[in-house]
């Protein structure tokens, strides 16, 4: 099951609870969620998501609506919108509503995922929600582990952010460029951190980050 799907069953099987309640736990999760009416218009955004709409390019809230910054992203997301529209149809061609957006700034891209909610419409507390908005952010998602970083290990933010971006694949070098900061420097923060930690490679640094990240959001 993927996270999209994952996240879907988890919405229907709260659906039946009280709208703070309900509100309060998609406001727990990392990734940023949306729910939205069949013509895309936002019943509800999470604060993950109204983070990242309000601090990137990439992806914006405007007019109430979801907006791309790319014109072949909002294609791709209309698409996954009309989608919705057929999903009780059983000729109609189901397709793909996974999409990668890529960052300015060309660190790890988001993934975004659209999904049906079967229930939408019958919901007391937000009876126009059809479908769910999934935004996963690689970065966002590990930054309760980088602060655990800081406060397990006595890293400086220079330091558990260089790890948060290396566990995602990020070369030092690619690194160095998105900071505009020196190759020399990367490596200086580098060797503080093994230092620091007792992990001796880059493999063990991500394999030991991953092992702390967790799925709820930094508080």
């Amino acid at each position: 099951m993927g996270n999209g799907d994952f996240y879907v069953h988890a919405v229907e099987k709260i659906y039946a609870s009280r709208q703070d309640l309900y509100e309060s736990a998609l406001d727990l999760i990392a990734d940023g969620i949306a729910l939205l009416k069949r013509d895309g218009g936002i019943v509800y955004v999470n604060e993950a998501l109204r983070r990242l709409a309000a601090g990137g390019n990439e992806i914006r809230i405007e007019r109430n609506m979801i907006e791309f910054a790319c014109p072949d992203l909002r294609s791709r997301f209309a698409q996954a919108l009309g989608a919705v529209e057929r999903v009780h149809d059983p000729d109609a061609a189901f397709p793909v509503t996974d999409f990668a957006v890529p960052r300015q700034d060309g660190q790890p891209p988001y993934t975004v995922s659209v999904r049906s909610l079967s229930r939408g419409g019958n919901d007391a507390d937000h009876p126009d929600a059809a479908a769910m908005l999934l935004v996963h952010d690689p970065l966002q998602q590990s930054a309760a582990a980088a602060r655990m970083l800081r406060e397990l290990y006595g890293l400086t933010n220079a330091e558990a952010q260089l790890v948060q971006a290396l566990s995602t694949g990020m070369t030092a070098v690619a690194y160095a460029d998105s900071r505009q900061i020196s190759i020399t420097t990367v490596y200086t923060h580098l060797r503080r951190t093994r230092e620091k930690t007792g992990w001796k490679s880059v493999a063990e640094l991500t394999r030991r980050f991953h092992e702390l990240n967790v799925s709820l959001r930094a508080s």
